[in-house]
């Protein structure tokens, strides 16, 4: 498990205050570009239309441009304390066995969350994820959909939660549960296009990923698990809004 204080290079991670400072500085120029961007394509009260969230254009435009700035921004100031941002972040090349004991639980995961949602009656596919699917199949965007959702918000997330976040706060394995935990909530909390069934869902998937942070050290291991819980998602989307 990674719960020293230390990154690999022999850097000393930036202090928790610091650490939650520069996510939200990060996360917040992210959203800021992502908004004036919409403003002048959308115009300025289309920011504010209650269809916003299901338009598949605007959908790429925010995951694209807000999570290219976050990222950019973390990565510059893991480099600025550590001689490495790959070795600051956790992006090295995982062992076999760890991704498959990862895809293991998850797939459990996966198929514990569908079977609990089709027990209860609900849709296995929240109605705003085909909304944004038709949206996008409409706008002739589908093409870029697909690698925002798939790729591009995977390693953003990833890389701002389990990443940067992780390695500051999670500094001795008495920080590292509370970390899980936070990370988990926060990360749950900004999926808010669902309902509140879906963000439970969502906060049981950023404990499991927290987790196998903690265990293993390595952020491209939860961004490779990430991205397949996307892609099972938009496979099981297309099939449904098809």
């Amino acid at each position: 498990m990674s719960t020293s204080a230390d990154s690999p290079s022999g850097e000393m991670p930036w202090g928790m205050v610091a650490t939650v400072a520069i996510a939200l500085l990060a996360f917040g120029l992210g959203q800021a570009v992502a908004a004036v961007l919409l403003s002048r394509w959308l115009g300025p009260a289309a920011l504010a239309g209650p269809a916003l969230p299901a338009h598949g254009g605007a959908v790429v435009l925010v995951v694209v441009a807000a999570n290219l700035v976050q990222t950019v921004t973390l990565v510059l100031a893991a480099r600025v304390k550590a001689g490495s941002a790959l070795a600051y972040l956790g992006l090295d090349v995982p062992p076999r066995r760890d991704l498959l004991i990862g895809l293991a639980s998850l797939v459990a995961l996966v198929l514990v969350a569908d079977g609990v949602t089709l027990a209860a009656g609900r849709d296995l596919v929240p109605p705003i994820q085909i909304a944004i699917w038709r949206s996008a199949s409409a706008q002739g965007v589908l093409w870029l959909l697909w690698p925002a959702l798939v790729l591009v918000a995977p390693i953003g997330e990833e890389i701002l939660f389990r990443g940067f976040v992780f390695r500051g706060c999670a500094r001795s394995e008495r920080s590292a549960m509370p970390t899980i935990v936070l990370t988990g909530f926060v990360f749950a909390l900004l999926h808010v296009q669902y309902d509140w069934v879906g963000i439970l869902l969502i906060f049981a998937v950023g404990l499991l990923l927290g987790w196998l942070r903690w265990r293993t050290g390595s952020t491209t291991l939860v961004i490779l698990l990430h991205v397949a819980l996307n892609l099972e998602g938009m496979i099981e989307t297309m099939v449904t809004a098809g």
